[in-house]
């Protein structure tokens, strides 16, 4: 049963697989819809869904590797609980730099948890017992490598650097660790994107740093408290301004990407239109067909995006529901 949905998922896949030019899918922690998030199964069966990238999220290890992990604490994705359940902080998380590689690989990996423990999708990946564990950034490297080459394809990576602030307290330079290794370990010609929350590390990034490859400011919201940047100035026109000097451009959440009236109308904010104007990019995320914003569909979504905000690529747990809307083959 399980080969099956898969093979199909495949076929679909390359069915669609011309239909996006133009339009870039980002595997969103690679097959996360299907398959435990940041894991190399996750992201095997993305390649085989034939996004334009796989997205890593990287954290470090105490013995300073980068693994990859979207959260810098580990109880929501795995079972350090039980584990370890004396190595968490005073403040009862569990760190990933607080483990050394050896310690991280005892655990599993499991579907993304909320704090009471409940599967934050209930419908997606419900097993236990397939031993999914944590994975460097340099074997999702090799892994996406070799399978372009025996497929002959190019699916790049998308590479999101954790906390750059955080780890400096910790005492490791993640970007600069970062950065090195991608620059040692990717072939040139894998397409390749480096993208943050903080506009202070992503100026470093491309200065300091000495970055030439595709780079991308992420927004998020200030509630969140992702980094000391102001996200509202950032969005402004003098901080797009400051952003096009550095970035090619800029991942948003979703929600702010349009503005639903109370007519159902979807508008575009202005800010959408001065990013434009300014040449950046803009590949927000995250597309979720099992929770799709405001109870809009999918292909009003999709359509939107593509026609009406002009968005040139979009993060998604689903990347067969995205290739289908795009080709104008989904009902809803």
């Amino acid at each position: 049963m399980m080969l099956a949905w898969i093979r199909t998922l495949i076929i679909t896949c390359l069915l669609y697989a011309p239909l996006c030019a133009g339009f870039d899918i980002i595997a969103h922690r690679g097959a996360s819809g299907y398959l435990p998030e940041h894991t190399l199964a996750a992201a095997t069966l993305a390649h085989s869904q034939r996004p334009d990238f796989i997205e890593q999220d990287v954290v470090m290890t105490k013995d300073h590797i980068p693994v990859v992990l979207h959260d810098i604490q580990l109880q929501d994705v795995t079972n350090v609980e039980q584990v370890f359940p004396d190595r968490h902080r005073a403040d009862q998380h569990f760190y990933a730099i607080d483990f050394t590689l050896a310690e991280l690989r005892r655990l599993s990996i499991h579907e993304r948890h909320n704090s009471q423990g409940e599967a934050v999708f209930s419908q997606r990946y419900q097993g236990d017992s397939a031993g999914f564990r944590i994975a460097t950034l340099t074997e999702h490297i090799e892994l996406i490598a070799e399978l372009n080459r025996q497929f002959a394809v190019n699916v790049g990576l998308y590479v999101e650097i954790k906390a750059p602030a955080w780890h400096r307290r910790q005492g490791v330079d993640i970007s600069a660790r970062v950065v090195a290794l991608i620059q040692q370990q990717v072939d040139p010609k894998m397409p390749v994107v480096l993208q943050c929350f903080d506009f202070a590390e992503t100026q470093r990034i491309r200065t300091t740093l000495e970055y030439k490859g595709q780079l991308i400011q992420l927004v998020g919201e200030n509630s969140w408290n992702e980094s000391n940047t102001d996200y509202q100035w950032l969005i402004s026109d003098a901080g797009l301004k400051e952003v096009a000097e550095v970035a090619d451009g800029l991942g948003p959440w979703l929600p702010q990407l349009y503005e639903l009236t109370s007519s159902k109308t979807l508008n575009v904010p202005d800010w959408v239109y001065r990013a434009h104007e300014h040449g950046l990019l803009l590949h927000p995320y995250t597309y979720r067909q099992d929770a799709l914003p405001d109870n809009l569909s999918g292909t009003r979504l999709i359509r939107y995006l593509q026609h009406t905000a002009r968005v040139q690529g979009l993060f998604t747990d689903q990347v067969p529901a995205v290739k289908a809307r795009l080709s104008n083959k989904a009902n809803n």
